[in-house]
């Protein structure tokens, strides 16, 4: 399929309780919407701007079939085009292209529209998203 850009807002969701010298900066940015991606996957960079706090470490598989261990960040206030969730990051080398894998993009009700390569609402909830309970 490909992959394509949306445009994406991050905060640390932690910002509201920290005191306003201790936050970190609200960064609006492209991101690669990638099926064959899990999670939301940022460079080192951004997480430093949005001084998000390690929370571990998670091995991975990459695209070139090699497992790889990289740090986890959170929490993440990530928007993308109105809907909004709180999620994990994984860490990338600086330099990188942040990514937009499936469980954020589940979380917030989107479909990839692979041929128009862009996201829509599920058409059973297109004003706001809808998630099954179990």
């Amino acid at each position: 399929m490909g992959v394509f850009k949306v445009p994406i807002k991050l905060k640390n969701w932690q910002n509201r309780f920290l005191p306003e010298e201790q936050r970190g900066e609200d960064i609006e940015c492209e991101a690669l919407v990638d099926s064959g991606a899990a999670e939301l996957s940022l460079p080192s960079e951004l997480i430093e701007k949005l001084k998000l706090e390690e929370t571990g470490r998670v091995q991975v598989y990459t695209a070139d079939g090699g497992r790889h261990t990289y740090l986890v960040f959170g929490i993440v206030e990530l928007s993308v085009q109105g809907r909004t969730c709180q999620v994990r990051a994984i860490e990338l080398p600086r330099g990188t292209k942040p990514l937009l894998g499936a469980l954020p993009l589940e979380e917030m009700d989107w479909h990839i529209a692979p041929q128009k390569r862009k996201l829509v609402p599920n058409p059973e909830s297109p004003d706001e998203p809808l998630l099954p309970l179990c």
